[in-house]
Formats: C-alpha cells, sequence, structure tokens
C-alpha cells in the first residue's frame, strides 16, 4: 500500500513529517479547490475511507489533504502538490530476499567469469 508523506525542514533544523490523518470515524478529510480556493471550509471538504482512493485523488491533484506532524502535533490541510506519493515496491507475497536469480551459484562463478570476461 502506497504511503502519503510531506516534510518539512523546521527552523532548527530538524525534519517534520506530516502523514495523513483520519477523523474519529476512521475517514481520511480532503478539500477541493475548484470548489472555493479558501480550502478550510467545511462546504469544501470531502471525506473517503480508502487510502487507495485518497491516492488516487492526490495523483489527479487540485485537492488538499489534512495532515499531521510528528514533532508539533499540529494537523493541516496540505496541497496535493507538496505531498509525496511513495510506492510499494515489492510485489504482494514475494520478499525481497526471495530473489530467485539471487540464489543461482552458477552466475557469480570462475568458470562463468572466465566465460564473459572478453564481453
Amino acid at each position: 500500500m502506497p504511503k502519503l508523506i510531506r516534510r518539512r525542514t523546521l527552523p532548527d533544523g530538524r525534519v517534520e513529517v506530516f502523514t495523513p490523518k483520519r477523523n474519529a470515524d476512521g475517514y481520511y478529510t480532503l478539500a477541493d479547490r475548484a470548489v472555493d480556493p479558501q480550502h478550510n471550509k467545511a462546504a469544501n471538504q470531502f471525506y473517503v475511507r480508502d487510502l487507495n482512493a485518497v491516492v488516487a485523488r492526490i495523483k489527479r491533484g487540485g485537492v488538499s489533504l489534512r495532515m499531521q506532524g510528528d514533532i508539533s502535533g499540529q494537523p493541516n490541510l496540505i496541497s496535493a502538490r507538496e505531498i509525496e506519493i511513495i510506492e510499494d515496491s515489492a510485489l504482494a507475497g514475494v520478499a525481497e530476499d526471495d530473489d530467485p536469480f539471487a540464489t543461482f551459484t552458477e552466475w557469480n562463478s570462475e568458470a562463468d567469469d572466465a566465460a564473459y570476461g572478453d564481453l
């Protein structure tokens, strides 16, 4: 599952990481700037439960997501253009150390080195 973060460097040099904040009902709060440029109005906000749906909407842009900082604890509406999407690189059910190609000893042998040494 992808992760959404925003990093902000504080005046003292520490890096605060903002992550999506769920409300008491388990929904993420988004705000649509197309409704009104002042995205912090309740009329502009909508709620989404599924994180994948939030990621899809962030990728389209034009919205803000309520996120909370890990240092200040401050919740803010963060613009989609400031949010970093970190995709899951590992395939489901396959751990990186389970790579079948990493176990072939003949690929890392002296005979292999001699055969391909002139390339």
